[in-house]
C-alpha cells in the first residue's frame, strides 16, 4: 500500500509537503486553501499513469484541461513541480522533479530519485529524450537496468488502477438505469455508473458484500434500499420507508442528500470487496442532515477498521465527521494511529501549508492547531446564549 505523498510547489503549496496516508485521513481547512489539490493529487497521478502520455496528464477528468503554469505555484515563479511517493511495506521509494514551460508548449521529467534499500541514486535525464516520455523511463531504455528500476515501474503502474476518485459534484442517479453487463474497474468521478456496479453485484447474489455498506447507511435512516427490475435491461434504484411496505421511492426523487452520498458509499464498498483500495472523497458529506453525516461517519469509521486495509482521502467541512472520529478513537473502536488530519493553512502571500494532527488515545488533538477551525459556530451559540440570557 502506498504509504504518502509529497508535493512542492504545486498549486498553493510552494513548500514542500508531506503527506502521510493513514487508513482515514482528513483535510479541513478554509475555502479554496488547497484541500481539494491534495485529495486530488493521487488521482491526477493515477490518470497520468494511464494515460501514458506526459509526466503528468492535464487533459483529463482531474486535470480539466489546465496548464502547467495553472499547476505549479504562481506565487514562486518557478516551472518545477517536486513530488513524492513512498510505500509502507517496500524497501523502495521515489522522488521526481518534472520541468514545464510556463506557456504550457512542454514538459519533463528532468530526475528521478530511486531509493532503494535505504540507498538514494539521483538519475538525470540526458540526451535520450525518447526513451523517456513519461515518470519513469521505457523499459527498453538502459535506465530501466539499474537497481530497483522495474520494481518501481511495477509499483507505480499499480497505482494508476488503485486509486478511486469521488468528485465534489456529483451526478444525480438517473430514473432508469439501462444495463448491458458488467462495471468498469473504477467509478466515474461524477459517479454517474455507481448504479452499474450496485446492479452487478446483485446478479451476482442478493447477499453480495458491495451491497451492504449502501443498504446499511439507509437502513440506519429508516430506508430500505433496493434494485428493481421491472423489464429486462431496465432498472431502478428505490428507497422505502421502513414505516410504508407500500410505498417505494426513486432515488431521483428524493432530496439531494441521498443522490449526493450515492457514489461515496459505492467507492466505499468498492475498497472492501476488490476495488480500488485509495478512495479519495472530496465533501462526501454534501448535502447531508447532521443524523446523516452522523450514519456515514459511522460508515467511514468502519471502513477505516476493515481488514481489507483501504485508505481514505476526504476533503471536509463536517463538524459531525470530526467529532464521530474523536469519539470512536476515545471509546476505543477506532485506533490514533489509524487516523491523520491535515489543517490546511491559508497564508496572506497566497501560499498555503499542511499541518498535521494526531489524537490521543482520548481522541484529543496533540496540538492547538484544530483550536479555532469551527471558531464561528462556537462564536453564534455564545451570541445566541448571551441575548436569550439577556431577555
Amino acid at each position: 500500500m502506498l504509504s504518502g505523498f509529497s508535493v512542492e510547489n504545486y498549486k498553493a503549496f510552494a513548500r514542500r509537503q508531506d503527506i502521510e496516508i493513514r487508513p482515514l485521513t482528513l483535510f479541513f481547512g478554509w475555502n479554496s486553501g488547497g484541500k481539494s489539490a491534495l485529495v486530488r493529487f493521487l488521482p491526477l497521478l493515477a490518470e497520468s499513469i494511464a494515460v501514458a502520455g506526459p509526466p503528468i496528464w492535464l487533459g483529463g477528468a482531474v486535470g480539466r484541461k489546465a496548464t502547467w503554469s495553472e499547476l505549479v505555484c504562481s506565487t514562486t515563479e518557478r516551472g518545477n513541480l517536486k513530488l513524492a511517493l513512498r510505500w509502507s511495506e517496500a524497501s523502495i521509494g521515489a522522488e521526481w522533479e518534472i520541468l514545464g514551460d510556463l506557456e504550457g508548449r512542454w514538459q519533463e521529467t528532468t530526475t528521478l530519485g530511486l531509493t532503494t534499500q535505504g540507498v538514494t541514486s539521483i538519475y538525470t535525464r540526458s540526451e535520450e529524450t525518447q526513451s523517456w516520455p513519461g515518470l519513469l523511463p521505457l523499459t527498453a531504455s538502459p535506465y530501466a537496468q539499474f537497481d530497483g528500476m522495474a520494481e518501481l515501474h511495477a509499483k507505480t503502474y499499480e497505482l494508476a488502477n488503485s486509486v478511486q476518485w469521488v468528485s465534489g459534484i456529483r451526478a444525480r442517479p438517473p430514473r432508469i438505469v439501462t444495463y448491458g453487463g458488467g462495471a468498469p474497474a473504477t467509478l466515474r468521478p461524477d459517479g454517474e455508473d455507481c448504479v452499474n456496479h450496485l446492479i452487478a453485484a446483485q446478479l451476482r447474489s442478493t447477499a453480495d458484500p458491495l451491497l451492504d455498506i449502501p443498504r446499511k447507511f439507509f437502513a440506519a435512516l429508516g430506508e430500505q434500499l433496493s434494485l428493481d427490475n421491472p423489464v429486462t435491461g431496465a432498472w431502478r434504484v428505490l428507497l422505502q420507508p421502513s414505516g410504508a411496505s407500500n410505498v417505494r421511492v426513486n432515488l431521483c426523487d428524493t432530496g439531494e442528500g441521498y443522490s449526493q452520498v450515492l457514489p461515496v458509499l459505492v467507492a466505499l464498498a468498492r475498497a472492501c470487496t476488490g476495488g480500488p483500495k485509495i478512495v479519495c472523497i472530496e465533501q462526501p458529506e454534501l448535502h447531508l442532515h447532521t443524523s446523516a453525516q452522523l450514519e456515514l461517519s459511522k460508515i467511514l469509521i468502519d471502513v477505516a477498521k476493515s481488514d481489507k486495509h483501504p485508505a481514505v482521502l476526504i476533503e471536509t467541512h463536517s463538524e459531525v465527521l470530526l467529532t464521530s472520529v474523536q469519539l470512536a478513537i476515545a471509546n476505543g473502536e477506532l485506533a490514533a494511529s489509524d487516523v491523520r488530519v491535515y489543517w490546511v493553512e491559508s497564508l496572506r502571500n497566497g501560499t498555503s501549508d499542511a499541518i498535521s494532527v494526531d489524537f490521543d488515545e482520548n481522541g484529543s488533538p496533540t496540538n492547538t492547531v484544530l483550536a479555532s477551525a469551527f471558531n464561528e459556530a462556537i462564536q453564534l451559540g455564545q451570541e445566541l446564549i448571551t441575548k436569550q440570557l439577556k431577555q
